[in-house]
């Protein structure tokens, strides 16, 4: 079953409907087992294909997007999603639910410019350095 759904890889990047959604589930779980025995390949590819969905999450939920900016860390936190990946439903729900709890202690980043008027509009920030 496994080689009949690689190819639909387009699953990780628009899944149409649950039929298609249990065949990334069914891809992603035999590439984290295939990675769990020591398979490098079957690693680097669950990590881009997966990485793809954690980034369209990032943009698709609020609570999400503080992972914006954190390439890094997102990439140490599935690395160790694939390790310790024991669960026997969804990988896809294991690692949303992961970065979702690893989410809540990041503060999220907020940007500013340093020409937005601050107080009544007379003054800029930039005037205040």
């Amino acid at each position: 079953m496994f080689w009949r759904s690689i190819a639909k890889l387009y699953v990780f990047l628009a899944p149409q409907n649950a039929a298609d959604r249990h065949c990334g589930d069914v891809i992603s779980i035999s590439l984290v087992r295939l990675a769990q025995y020591g398979n490098r390949s079957a690693e680097q590819e669950i990590m881009n294909l997966v990485g793809f969905t954690v980034d369209d999450w990032i943009d698709g939920y609020r609570f999400l997007s503080r992972w914006r900016g954190r390439e890094a860390e997102v990439r140490a936190n599935l690395e160790r999603c694939i390790r310790r990946y024991r669960y026997t439903g969804s990988f896809l729900t294991y690692v949303f639910r992961t970065l979702t709890c690893a989410a809540r202690g990041i503060r999220p980043i907020q940007a500013y410019s340093l020409d937005e008027p601050i107080f009544d509009g007379s003054a800029k920030r930039s005037d205040k350095i």
